[in-house]
């Protein structure tokens, strides 16, 4: 790749990155209905769906050609996030007696009770998308070591995570779990090469998460 290609995408990424953190401050002043601020939000993931159309078309005929070895890795990576999951809340349990879940998840529970529909639409859709795209697609761009990409993509979205939600020492702990999560499906695009597979890896997962809350 040349130079003049990595600088091109480096600024890229860097002002995805930027956009995505100015965007709640962007629509808090132009918008004063949920409604509005819901189709802003849809309208941004088209945007970045535009901007990177070609990784996706590239990932689709990947998956259409490999779908039986792409589908078993993003099925053991599910599992494997389940499982991670599991341990590290229990653990956190079990050492610091935190019982709560984190207070992004307990946000979210709280709006899939009031509204459960956007809340799949949302957690389901968007959230893999655009989150997805920001703390792993933009990452990747910058970063070439599998390691340090895995590492620091992690490490970024658990920062975003708690930092937009409190720095209790609480709901630290009660996080460390997205830092295990980030790294399976982070793993999982530098395995497979292929970005849209991470996607749909945390789609089906949340998806199955909302479905047993209708348990």
């Amino acid at each position: 790749m040349k130079e003049k290609e990595k600088s091109n995408i480096f600024i890229k990424s860097i002002l995805v990155i930027i956009s995505y953190f100015a965007l709640p401050y962007i629509i808090a002043l132009i918008s004063n209905s949920k409604l509005i601020d819901i189709m802003l939000y849809l309208l941004y993931g088209l945007i970045l769906i535009f901007l990177y159309k070609q990784v996706f078309i590239s990932d689709f005929k990947d998956i259409r050609k490999n779908w039986k070895k792409l589908l078993k890795s993003m099925f053991i990576s599910i599992i494997l996030i389940f499982v991670s999951m599991v341990l590290i809340n229990l653990i956190v349990s079990v050492l610091f007696n935190v019982k709560e879940t984190s207070e992004n998840d307990y946000s979210l529970l709280n709006m899939f009770n009031e509204n459960p529909i956007i809340i799949i639409v949302l957690t389901c859709v968007y959230y893999p998308l655009v989150e997805g795209i920001i703390f792993r697609k933009t990452v990747r761009d910058i970063i070439d070591k599998k390691w340090f990409f895995i590492i620091f993509s992690s490490l970024f979205y658990f920062f975003f995570n708690v930092v937009y939600t409190s720095l209790s020492f609480d709901n630290i702990l009660a996080s460390l779990c997205y830092i295990t999560t980030m790294m399976i499906v982070s793993n999982l695009y530098w395995k497979t090469n292929n970005f849209t597979l991470s996607i749909f890896a945390m789609a089906l997962f949340n998806l199955i998460v909302c479905a047993l809350r209708f348990l």
